[in-house]
């Protein structure tokens, strides 16, 4: 579980530089902190990277970095149900944004967004949405479908923002023991190998900086230190 692998390892590293403690409620506040830093930063990386490629500046395969940035931000792929309220369709709550033409009713049908100023001029021209070719309204979290005899569910095909993740604990003689069956327990939703970056990370936050080879050997250490008290 990669939140508790991350606390041990930044409290080690944490008590190490400083002889200071980090307590579970801060790590939490922290994690949640690093953790949407790197969900957003995926879609600056995957335009700066498209760019590049478009130059030829990158390959395929393994090379392919927008393919792997895209397979990160891929973990929160969501589709949700929205149904009709007096007109108003409200989006779901934890949407980051609306994939490309992800929004469809009926049979695939899909529903194109439009630009406030373009509303009055498509009412009023031969272009006006139907139902065979409807637009929405970005209004705040709600959208409003035309034209308005539409009132089937919607489906909504989106990118979601990651849960905040929680170390939780069981306190056992004044001291914490990760407890992950508490229920509102949360790990970490970026991909594994965030590891060595929300380490990083969080440490910065905290006034230490490491290189990245030295997380690792801090995490190994770490590692070593648990199989000899267990006899391994």
């Amino acid at each position: 579980m990669m939140i508790d692998n991350v606390y041990q390892t930044v409290k080690t590293i944490v008590n190490k530089e400083l002889s200071g403690n980090l307590t579970p409620t801060e790590l939490n506040k922290l994690a949640k902190l690093v953790q949407d830093e790197i969900f957003s930063s995926y879609f600056e990386d995957i335009n700066l990277l498209k760019v590049k490629q478009s130059k030829g500046y990158t390959g395929l395969n393994h090379a392919n970095l927008p393919q792997k940035v895209r397979q990160k931000i891929d973990i929160f792929s969501a589709v949700a149900t929205i149904t009709d309220n007096a007109g108003i369709y409200t989006l779901p709550a934890d949407l980051y944004f609306v994939e490309d033409r992800g929004i469809v009713y009926g049979n695939n049908v899909v529903v194109d967004e439009a630009q406030k100023s373009e509303l009055s001029f498509l009412n009023s021209s031969i272009a006006a949405p139907s139902t065979t070719f409807p637009v929405y309204e970005r209004l705040g979290n709600d959208i409003k479908i035309y034209p308005s005899t539409i009132v089937d569910p919607i489906t909504v095909r989106y990118i979601r923002r990651p849960v905040d993740p929680k170390w939780t604990y069981t306190e056992v003689f004044n001291k914490e023991l990760f407890n992950p069956s508490a229920v509102d327990y949360q790990d970490f939703e970026v991909h594994v190998s965030e590891f060595d970056n929300i380490v990083l990370k969080m440490l910065s936050y905290a006034g230490i900086n490491l290189r990245e080879g030295e997380v690792a050997l801090y995490a190994e250490n770490k590692m070593n230190q648990e199989n000899i008290k267990q006899g391994k």
